[in-house]
């Protein structure tokens, strides 16, 4: 009998346990063992994590399924967080390290693999010219591709065509491979087709990685109902793409003349090849492609878009940035990064749409790489951790008026363009900030110019421009797919 109360008395003290939130963590919603806080009020993501922020304040926890996931959402505590060694590392999920054993290239990796290949990858684009004046005749030619597609298709109602995503991903492409995709390229349509559903499908496949013990079920379960099958499809497909690429690139290497990023990965292959302690391998390069392929084409992509959906909705901004482009440009001349300092107004347009669209609303999360204390709080190792960005370029501590798209917040008293601002982290914060910041950077001024240099967008005639984000993909503020009316400037 007294074993009997033992085992009873222990069963419900691990009960107990089990509902109850370890002291020393930050507050916020713990919910149920094994599925987390899992609310079934019909509110977003978003709108949940803006209620647990002005319910616990600027630190607080979500369990989601059988993960801890910190929030960060103040601009001084997540320039602390992200800023530090100890948040340097990516969470070990699926949906990150696309079923690597140890995650490759420099989006999911961690430590020495993490730290090689962002350091390599810098040094790589900046040779090909990232911020740097030569590299702008090769946008230059993307930008002039990308207006006579826009006014083949002027006077008539459609959506911004496929052109747009193939400029920018050129603009990446010939730095990583030395090519291009020609406009009407059939593979580059195939990978935005898989990209689309790729990234519709996140919310599903992340289930797995949340909910742990999902991955106990039979593979065409998760297949059917968490949609992994995607990223398997994904990867055979970039792959091989890739792969070709490489194969080409070695048969033609001249080790004394490197000609892209993927000439001087491989020349370290070769150089290394006798050093066991080298991450150098084919597997290595061919998902760090991947990753500045996928982030080198998606997020300028969608910056431009909400761009076009913005001005063709606010005409009066629109006209200010075509009197200042014709003002400091003579008929027919781009850009160039010797223009910009010139260009105050269009400056504050770019920098206010990266503001209100918030593209990665949440960031990229993060996770402790040891127990620290962070707060006053205790962050076991493993802990997600991350900031609702978009939150932060929504505080009013930082910006009168924020949801109103307001350019002018841009210009000092003098008109002068003030770009820097507590609050404002469209490309990260800290050590995992984006790698191609500058030449992002670089495409959303000189693109822009050269089409409202040439060409007006407003909404077609009778109908308004949906600005909200794509409800199907939650992680990203994806512009949706709409007609828009080009119209050639006299």
């Amino acid at each position: 009998m007294l074993v009997e109360v033992i085992l009873g008395a222990a069963l419900l003290a691990l009960i107990w346990l089990s509902f109850k939130k370890p002291s020393g963590l930050p507050p916020g919603a713990w919910g149920l063992p094994m599925v987390g806080y899992f609310p079934l009020n019909g509110m977003s993501i978003e709108e949940q994590v803006e209620r647990l922020h002005k319910q616990y304040g600027d630190i607080f926890l979500w369990r989601m399924g059988t993960q801890v996931v910190v929030f960060v959402n103040s601009f001084q505590l997540s320039k602390e967080v992200f800023s530090s060694k100890t948040f340097t590392n990516r969470p070990s999920w699926d949906i990150f390290n696309l079923g690597e054993k140890v995650p490759k290239g420099v989006f999911a990796s961690n430590a020495h693999i993490w730290h090689t290949n962002r350091r390599f990858t810098l040094r790589q684009l900046r040779d090909q010219g990232m911020g740097k004046s030569r590299l702008v005749a090769g946008i230059h030619e993307q930008a002039q591709k990308l207006v006579r597609a826009l006014e083949s298709q002027a006077n008539r109602s459609a959506p911004v065509p496929h052109a747009l995503r193939v400029a920018i991903t050129n603009v990446i492409w010939h730095m990583i491979a030395g090519q291009t995709f020609e406009m009407d390229d059939k593979k580059l349509q195939e990978f935005e087709k898989l990209t689309k559903e790729f990234n519709a499908a996140q919310f599903w496949m992340g289930f797995p990685d949340f909910f742990s013990w999902l991955k106990y079920l039979p593979k065409f379960l998760l297949n059917k109902f968490f949609l992994l099958h995607l990223n398997d499809h994904l990867k055979k497909n970039f792959f091989v793409f890739f792969d070709e690429a490489i194969q080409e690139h070695k048969s033609s290497l001249d080790p004394n003349n490197p000609r892209d990023l993927m000439d001087a990965y491989l020349l370290d292959i070769e150089q290394t090849k006798d050093d066991p302690d080298s991450i150098r391998t084919q597997n290595d390069l061919t998902i760090l492609l991947l990753d500045l392929f996928f982030a080198g084409t998606e997020t300028t992509t969608n910056t431009l878009m909400h761009l076009f959906y913005y001005l063709a909705m606010n005409p009066e901004v629109q006209r200010k940035v075509q009197a200042e482009i014709d003002e400091v440009l003579p008929k027919g001349t781009l850009p160039t990064l010797d223009d910009r300092p010139s260009m105050p107004y269009t400056d504050a347009v770019i920098h206010e749409i990266l503001r209100i669209s918030s593209l990665v609303p949440f960031g990229i999360m993060h996770s402790a790489n040891e127990d620290t204390q962070l707060a006053g709080y205790t962050i076991p190792k493993g802990t997600a951790v991350t900031s609702a960005f978009s939150e932060i370029h929504f505080d009013s501590q930082h910006w009168d008026q924020p949801k109103k798209f307001m350019p002018e917040r841009w210009l000092d008293a003098e008109g002068k363009f003030s770009g820097k601002r507590d609050g404002f982290l469209p490309f990260g914060i800290g050590r995992r900030s984006c790698i191609g910041e500058t030449l992002a950077r670089m495409e959303l001024f000189i693109f822009s110019t050269a089409v409202f240099q040439s060409l007006s967008i407003a909404p077609p005639p009778g109908k308004t421009i949906d600005l909200s984000h794509d409800k199907n993909v939650p992680f990203f503020h994806m512009a949706k797919t709409q007609d828009v009316l080009f119209t050639l400037r006299g």
